[in-house]
């Protein structure tokens, strides 16, 4: 077994993992990174779950079609693309081609990212989504509107060293535990919760509306 370092992919605070590989390739565990400054030994639940990516199937995975019974059973893939094409076209010459819409995840690579808007727009029309709408879209815009330009305007230093520190809205004891954690250790620092929500972030506060 070896040891490979790698950083995390799940957001951009960019933890540092240690990955314990087996000789056959198989991720056996996953391990904050001790001597990493970012996250010093520490990661979210996400992170520590990686390895669940790097599943071992005891069958090729191949897709599933729901049958007449109502029961999902696999398919071969040439049949799947054949049956996925004869059926869009279908609902396309029936209802037109923007009839479909298409969703995206955050967590595909940038060249899956990219097929997947290829194929959409190219086939499907132009409905089409993704995880950035619901993530960073509305904050770029928020930032450029308050500070001029489209990125976080702040360091992790700034958490250290801030002598008050308001949370709208979100909950970092769960969702971001490595901010919080910087956010914590400023014991000189006034934290302000304003969520209607009673939530982990709100009761570790000092003050909450």
């Amino acid at each position: 077994m070896k040891v490979v370092r790698s950083t995390c992919n799940y957001c951009s605070i960019a933890c540092n993992l240690d990955f314990h590989v087996e000789d056959n390739g198989f991720i056996k565990r996953v391990v904050p990174t001790s001597d990493y400054p970012v996250n010093k030994g520490f990661c979210c639940v996400k992170g520590l779950n990686l390895d669940k990516q790097n599943t071992e199937h005891e069958n090729p995975v191949l897709p599933l079609l729901r049958d007449k019974n109502g029961e999902l059973k696999q398919i071969q893939w040439q049949e799947a693309f054949d049956l996925f094409a004869k059926r869009v076209t279908e609902i396309q010459e029936k209802y037109g081609k923007e009839s479909f819409a298409f969703l995206s995840t955050g967590q595909l690579a940038t060249e899956e990212m990219a097929l997947a808007g290829h194929i959409g727009r190219t086939f499907l029309g132009g409905n089409g989504d993704g995880n950035t709408r619901l993530c960073m879209a509305t904050s770029v815009v928020a930032y450029k509107q308050s500070f001029g330009f489209d990125a976080p305007p702040y360091t992790f230093n700034d958490l250290e060293h801030s002598d008050v520190i308001i949370f709208i809205g979100c909950n970092p004891v769960v969702a971001h535990p490595i901010l919080w954690g910087k956010t914590k250790n400023n014991k000189d620092c006034i934290k302000i919760a304003i969520d209607p929500r009673r939530t982990e972030t709100v009761s570790n506060c000092d003050m909450c509306r």
